[in-house]
């Protein structure tokens, strides 16, 4: 009985999830349109409220409970964060007003690609060196007193056992402004013993999106916890990433091991 529960659970937000998500898109886009010709101070604005609404929407959807500490930057800004899922982003527009850097693939993704580009996520092509070069120029375009920037030094998903190394690319426009850079980490906890966090809400390795998507689905609630730490300038960008990983491992609380 059970397992047709969480069936039919997974089913019912899987659609409102995509009917969210679709019709989120949709504003947002009609958003570009329409204020790019009327206002264009608006297009960003219009964007940050849909998303804001969308997170809303979506963490009561699948069922996360989510709390915060400390004070979340205000635009412009440029915050690290630790990555565990692809979920993160939900309790990260719940508080910012920001968009994201993201890796080249998920554009490539079913309506995740579509609708990530519409909602203005900048793509980087980690294999290609050069590329950096036009995501700080892609930074500087798109930072404002609106909208922040939102990055994952680590480069990659994981299991919540620590925080990987930071990549230290992308950190230097801040650098190079000595700009404050703003550090969060996010914690998840599964309420479900049989569907622990680290495994169906964590995202790494080789697990396939759809059937892990399908599993976080059946989970009645997750908490999520969100730290914001402080802020650190400093213009050498390596020396900056170094202490941003210090920053981040300190706020973060271990998914893994932990009662998840």
């Amino acid at each position: 009985m059970k397992n047709i529960i969480d069936h039919v659970r997974a089913f019912i937000r899987l659609v409102f999830f995509f009917l969210v998500s679709f019709c989120t898109v949709i504003l947002v886009a009609a958003g570009n349109v329409v204020f790019r010709f009327i206002k264009p101070l608006m297009v960003v604005k219009w964007k940050n409220n849909i998303i804001t609404i969308w997170a809303s929407l979506t963490a009561n959807i699948l069922g996360l409970k989510i709390s915060s500490e400390g004070s979340p930057p205000k635009p412009p800004f440029f915050l690290v964060s630790n990555h565990v899922s692809y979920i993160d982003v939900v309790p990260l527009w719940y508080f910012l007003d920001g968009t994201f850097i993201a890796k080249s693939e998920v554009a490539s993704w079913p309506f995740f690609g579509w609708g990530t580009q519409t909602l203005g996520v900048l793509f980087i092509d980690r294999k290609l060196q050069g590329d950096v070069h036009r995501m700080n120029n892609r930074i500087a375009e798109s930072i404002s007193d609106s909208q922040g920037i939102i990055l994952f030094p680590e480069g990659t998903s994981s299991k919540g056992e620590r925080i990987l190394p930071f990549n230290s690319s992308l950190l230097n426009y801040p650098a190079e402004k000595e700009m404050p850079v703003s550090s969060v980490a996010i914690t998840y906890r599964s309420l479900d013993a049989k569907r622990p966090a680290w495994s169906h809400v964590c995202w790494w390795g080789d697990m396939d999106f759809f059937p892990h998507f399908w599993e976080l689905l059946k989970i009645k609630q997750v908490d999520v916890r969100v730290r914001f730490g402080g802020e650190i300038i400093d213009n050498d960008r390596k020396e900056l990433s170094k202490q941003l990983h210090k920053e981040v491992s300190q706020l973060f609380v271990p998914i893994v091991g932990s009662q998840n």
